[in-house]
C-alpha cells in the first residue's frame, strides 16, 4: 500500500514538473525588435529594429534630467544565449552635453534585463563627471490595435 502511494506521488510530481516546464516555456519572451521595457524610476527603452548581426536601434525615454520625456535615439548590441542574452545600448543626450551606456543581461524566463550604466559629461575629466547606477528594466505589454 505504501509503495502504491509513493509510485503515485512521483508520478504526480513528474507530470507536475512537466505542466510547469511546459507553462514556463510558453511564458518565455525572445528579446526583439517591436518590444518595450520600463524601468524602476519610469525610463523607457524600446527597440525598434535588430539585426541578424545583433545590431540593435530604437529610443530611450527618461523621465527625469536633462532630456525628461524626450525619445531619444539609442544604438546598441544584443547576443542571444541558451536563456537569455548580452545586451548593451548607449544614447547621446541631445542637447544634454552626456551620453550613458548600459551593459545588462536577459532572461528568456521573466522578459526582464538587469543592467549596470554609466553616464558620462562632456568636460574636462572631473571628480564627478561619471555617474554610475543599476536598473531593471521590466517588459511592457505588447500594446494591440
Amino acid at each position: 500500500m505504501a509503495l502504491k502511494s509513493i509510485g503515485r506521488m512521483a508520478i504526480g510530481v513528474v507530470l507536475g514538473a512537466a505542466t510547469l516546464s511546459t507553462a514556463h516555456a510558453q511564458a518565455e519572451t525572445k528579446f526583439a525588435a517591436g518590444l518595450s521595457w520600463v524601468n524602476e524610476d519610469g525610463s523607457v527603452l524600446t527597440v525598434t529594429s535588430l539585426a541578424p548581426s545583433g545590431q540593435l536601434s530604437g529610443t530611450v525615454t527618461t523621465q527625469s534630467g536633462c532630456g525628461a520625456k524626450k525619445a531619444q535615439p539609442m544604438t546598441g548590441w544584443y547576443y542571444a544565449g541558451g536563456t537569455g542574452g548580452a545586451l548593451t545600448f548607449t544614447v547621446n543626450w541631445e542637447g544634454c552635453n552626456s551620453a550613458t551606456a548600459w551593459t545588462a543581461q536577459y532572461s528568456n524566463a521573466t522578459g526582464a534585463f538587469r543592467a549596470l550604466w554609466h553616464l558620462a559629461m562632456a568636460s574636462g575629466p572631473v571628480w564627478n563627471g561619471i555617474v554610475a547606477g543599476a536598473n531593471t528594466f521590466i517588459l511592457q505589454p505588447v500594446k494591440r490595435p
